[in-house]
């Protein structure tokens, strides 16, 4: 025997006979859903939502019109939509779809399998809300994006509760057009209510006593005009049973459904005091749903079991008997799988359940039943099922994009997983989540305390920034005074004390320098300053004719130097210890040996003489030359062996006493330039071949063998010079390059035609015919000419190599007529014209326009400087004698703060 009443299910196509009550609303489906291939129909649960898709508008098409096909979200509801394709394929589909592209080469395919338009039709759409994350639906968006913007005849139609409508503004911000094509549905009119009552009784032969339908209407919806669906189902539903006299149903008989002819009941009526029998009406569903559980012999466990298939959110929540089980976990209760399985299917027997769907899974039977079992919550389950389903949630977006729960979500869980049952997949994400966040947490810690740290540098610094700037501020002020206001030596040299003592910088450092070398030469009747004097003023003995060249030995030992007829050898005190006279032979080049020991000369008539510094001349030999370049005609090894161009223009490895020990004659062209490396195991000479050849010493053999040639010039190679690490060369050439080598023949830097000093600002490097490292090889000093074979309009130029090459550059000048390095590299000193200064190593850029400037420490007088080995003096020369300068900046700050403390002393 079957009802004609639907109690708890949608009406489906078959059962079109006994559908009333919602023809205009059919109409307005079926017109809507022309419009767009979009239509979303909504409304408040309980008003007939999937009935009137399933049932109304599908029979509103002809079977060759349109092929639903009709989506639950289930699992995932993408993967729901591939298996829906998939089932109603008749080509074989690829078995899994990554991107919106498969589905849309799917969807053409179903077409043409079909030849019918393809309906997507996506019930209970709100389930996509309440349970996917967000992955899932910005997915889930771009597929429903792609086939509603392409050719494909396809249409989609979302079946939801209205409630849940905020959700579709996600998909707003992609497919724009989405709310524009929609359908609210409204509860039941009464005028149309007495249709869905009366006409399928007459279906049915059910006789109707006259005013039964409006009083069934009138109880179950006093003073209303409408009515909901689901209630006038289930107590239409529940006035049947009551006339057939199955007071509970047996289960399986009493089910709604279509009629046949054949299955039409003769006698049956429906009458007032039929409806009275009925009771109270106010809270139908939940009598209804209290009635089964009272029957059950455990309610509370069947109560529990129901509670395993409402969502969070008081909602349908589909679930197989093991997803059943686990939720019921989640409540902190065991019940056994059997007496589970058991349950559900006497829950399904009594219509309480829908029996499982293709994918296994049960759920209830309409979502107001959902939100009968959802009252029956305690407030410590429904937390308990929140966080569950967050957990659920949270690790199926863990499983796509490895996000582990924030802090934020681990308190919200506040361990109540505990509480939950949960398996071991969920317990172990928890558990990575945990130690993730302590990590941070000891990260944000550490980075706490490195930022704070950091906040009390930035406050010290500025502290130190504003009182350095004071600082520097009175500093400039005191050298100001001392290098212009004041006049006596003392006055002087307290002052730049002061300045240092206040900021020890450049400006300080000039003041000391000017003030202290002041005083030493004018120390005045003070018998203090004249000890100083005695101290720190190196007086040179005059010599009998003018100085052409001085230089300091690398032992510090000696200052040796000649004029156009002798040779000179003063000690560091300035005593004159030797002169050797050279009759008619004008010197172009003079050395002495690294240990002091020994000076050789070339005169220019070629001769080069080799004597021992008290004079005696050990030999002397005719050499060759090349006027270009004069300066490394030969030079000293350790091992007092000398390596010096021969008189037929190849090179010669003689001893002390002028023997040759080695002959170097692979040139094609002369040898303009000879060096050996500082560790006196490689020799280089230059060649007019355009090419240096390098030999290493055979400490077997003893003699040096054949290593490399360097072919890094296309011209005339004038000069060559060893690194300080005995394995680059640096070289100029008649083809306007400065070139640093490897010894094996690697080009790792080159200077020609140009250097940029600065934006808007070059130097022609001209024709360089000589260049050589300084001392700590961080330097470079150049000559050149503005011409290529000559040493007319000569000048000398430096670069210094810090992370990039920097020309040297004192205001605007970068050409002068004299430059040398310290060897401690702490100054520079130079010629121009009649100017001759010391410069502080320090570069100050002020922009990128603007030239690289040395501080200007100290200007002198004389000719062609050069620094003691020790860096402490700068001498120059002053026609027939030598003039000194003491420039040790520690010794000469120490002894002014010295002064400075006493000064009041010599204050009249």
């Amino acid at each position: 025997m079957k009802s004609p009443f639907k109690f708890l299910d949608s009406y489906t196509k078959d059962d079109r006979d006994i559908f009333f009550g919602r023809d205009r609303e059919i109409e307005e489906l079926y017109q809507r859903v022309f419009d767009s291939k979009l239509l979303l129909v909504y409304g408040v649960s309980g008003t007939g939502k999937s009935s009137l898709i399933h049932c109304g508008l599908a029979n509103k098409f002809q079977e060759t019109d349109w092929l639903p096909l009709v989506i639950r979200r289930g699992g995932n509801i993408i993967e729901s939509m591939a298996s829906a394709i998939k089932s109603a394929s008749i080509t074989e589909q690829q078995s899994k779809f990554v991107s919106p592209g498969d589905f849309k080469k799917a969807v053409r395919s179903l077409y043409l399998d079909h030849y019918k338009p393809v309906f997507f039709i996506f019930d209970q759409f709100e389930e996509l809300f309440i349970f996917s994350d967000k992955e899932e639906r910005r997915s889930f968006i771009h597929i429903v994006k792609l086939l509603t913007e392409s050719d494909l005849q396809c249409r989609m139609i979302f079946v939801m509760r209205e409630e849940y409508m905020a959700g579709i503004t996600e998909f707003e911000k992609f497919i724009p057009t989405i709310f524009l094509n929609r359908v609210r549905i409204e509860k039941m009119s009464h005028r149309n209510a007495l249709d869905a009552i009366k006409e399928p009784c007459k279906i049915f032969n059910i006789s109707l006593e006259e005013g039964f339908a409006e009083s069934l209407l009138e109880k179950l919806s006093p003073d209303e005009t409408d009515v909901e669906l689901t209630y006038l189902q289930v107590f239409l539903d529940k006035i049947f049973r009551l006339s057939t006299g199955f007071l509970p149903p047996p289960g399986g008989e009493l089910k709604g459904g279509s009629s046949s002819a054949g299955e039409k009941e003769e006698g049956l009526s429906f009458t007032i005091p039929l409806l009275e029998k009925t009771g109270n009406v106010s809270d139908l569903l939940g009598s209804f749903l209290d009635d089964q559980i009272t029957l059950m012999e455990d309610p509370e466990t069947a109560m529990t079991v129901l509670k395993a298939f409402v969502s969070g959110k008081g909602t349908k929540r589909p679930a197989s008997e093991q997803e059943a089980i686990d939720n019921i976990r989640s409540f902190g209760k065991e019940i056994p799988h059997e007496t589970v399985k058991e349950l559900i299917q006497t829950f399904v027997k009594l219509r309480v359940l829908r029996d499982k769907d293709d994918n296994g899974r049960y759920e209830l039977r309409h979502d107001a039943l959902a939100e009968k079992v959802y009252e029956k919550f305690s407030t410590a389950e429904k937390e308990l099922l929140e966080i569950r389903q967050f957990i659920e949630n949270s690790y199926q977006s863990w499983l796509k994009r490895k996000i582990l729960l924030n802090s934020d979500d681990l308190n919200f869980i506040s361990n109540k997983d505990s509480l939950l049952n949960l398996n071991s997949d969920l317990k172990n994400f928890l558990d990575e989540s945990r130690k993730h966040q302590k990590a941070r947490l000891k990260t944000i810690k550490r980075l706490t305390i490195i930022s704070a740290i950091a906040f009390i540098l930035l406050l010290s610094t500025l502290a130190f920034t504003l009182v350095k700037r004071t600082r520097i501020s009175e500093s400039i002020q005191y050298t100001k005074e001392s290098i212009s206001q004041f006049t006596r030596p003392i006055d002087r040299l307290c002052l730049a004390a002061a300045a240092w003592d206040t900021y020890k910088g450049e400006d300080a450092k000039e003041a000391l320098l000017k003030a202290f070398n002041n005083l030493i030469r004018n120390p005045g009747e003070d018998e203090d300053f004249k000890k100083l004097r005695q101290k720190y003023l190196i007086e040179f003995k005059p010599v009998s004719s003018s100085i052409e060249f001085a230089e300091c030995s690398k032992d510090n030992r000696f200052i040796y130097g000649y004029s156009a007829d002798s040779i000179f050898i003063w000690n560091r005190n300035g005593d004159l210890l030797s002169g050797i006279n050279l009759g008619k032979s004008f010197p172009i080049s003079l050395l002495m040996s690294d240990d002091g020991e020994y000076i050789g000369m070339v005169s220019i008539d070629s001769i080069l003489t080799i004597c021992d510094n008290k004079g005696n001349i050990r030999f002397t030999r005719k050499t060759g030359y090349n006027s270009v370049n004069p300066n490394q005609i030969f030079r000293f090894a350790k091992d007092d062996r000398i390596i010096a161009i021969s008189n037929d223009k190849d090179a010669e490895l003689l001893d002390i006493n002028g023997d040759i020990i080695q002959s170097f004659d692979l040139h094609k062209g002369s040898v303009n330039a000879v060096d050996i490396s500082y560790d006196s195991k490689f020799i280089a000479t230059a060649s007019s071949d355009s090419t240096i050849n390098i030999w290493y010493l055979n400490s077997d053999q003893q003699r040096f063998d054949y290593y490399s040639t360097i072919t890094s010039h296309t011209d005339t190679v004038w000069s060559v010079d060893f690194a300080k690490n005995n394995r680059y060369l640096l070289s100029t050439s008649a083809d306007g390059r400065i070139c640093i080598t490897s010894i094996n023949n690697q080009v790792a830097f080159e200077f020609k035609d140009k250097i940029t000093i600065a934006v808007s600002n070059e130097m022609s490097i001209g024709y360089p015919f000589f260049s050589e490292y300084n001392e700590s090889g961080d330097g470079i000093v150049f000559r050149s000419s503005d011409f290529k074979h000559t040493r007319e309009k000569e000048f000398m130029a430096g670069i210094w190599v810090s992370i990039y090459y920097f020309l040297i550059q004192e205001g605007e000048i970068n050409k002068f007529d004299y430059l040398r390095f310290s060897p401690d590299n702490k100054y520079l000193v130079y010629v121009s014209g009649d100017d001759i200064s010391l410069l502080s190593r320090i570069i100050f850029v002020h922009s990128v326009y603007n030239l690289n400037n040395n501080y200007r420490l100290l200007q002198i007088n004389g000719l062609i400087p050069f620094f003691s080995y020790d860096g402490k003096y700068i001498y120059t020369i002053c026609d027939r004698h030598l003039e000194s300068w003491f420039i040790d900046i520690e010794t000469i700050s120490g002894i002014a703060l010295g002064y400075y403390e006493k000064w009041y002393k010599y204050l009249d």
